[in-house]
């Protein structure tokens, strides 16, 4: 199950990297592009717990990000040109937004609310863990 997962997170992120590489593609009419931008803002549930469905999706965007991130690094280690990196840097965000929007959660604003907060609620322990995230003694 979790090769699966695996090769999910895979899709999504090379799905981001080959829309940025046809520029034609890239031609966007601008409320078409701010609507594609913007999506629901995230509302932590007033009763602070996770489902195991949020759950299940948040261990399946840490993976995605992680191999997310090995990309952008790899990335700024291929150029020397200031102005590139300033560029990869500065895109960085949006792409961490997208894959957490692709993968399912609402954003990169829900990653990091379960990851903050929920996760540390005790309530949410078992949910997180039958999702297979570990969570560290607190």
């Amino acid at each position: 199950m979790k090769q699966a997962y695996l090769v999910f997170a895979i899709m999504v992120i090379a799905s981001l990297f080959s829309c940025g590489k046809d520029d034609q593609a890239q031609q966007v009419a601008p409320a078409q592009a701010a609507q594609s931008d913007q999506g629901a803002p995230f509302s932590p549930p007033s009763d602070g717990l996770l489902n195991d469905e949020r759950a299940r999706l948040y261990a399946n965007t840490s993976t995605a990000l992680l191999l997310l991130s090995q990309q952008w690094i790899e990335r700024m280690d291929n150029t020397t040109d200031a102005q590139e990196k300033i560029l990869i840097l500065n895109s960085f965000d949006k792409a961490r937004d997208q894959v957490c929007r692709k993968v399912g959660l609402v954003g990169i604003q829900e990653y990091n609310w379960i990851s903050e907060i929920a996760s540390k609620n005790p309530a949410n322990k078992g949910a997180l863990e039958k999702a297979g995230v570990q969570l560290g003694n607190k």
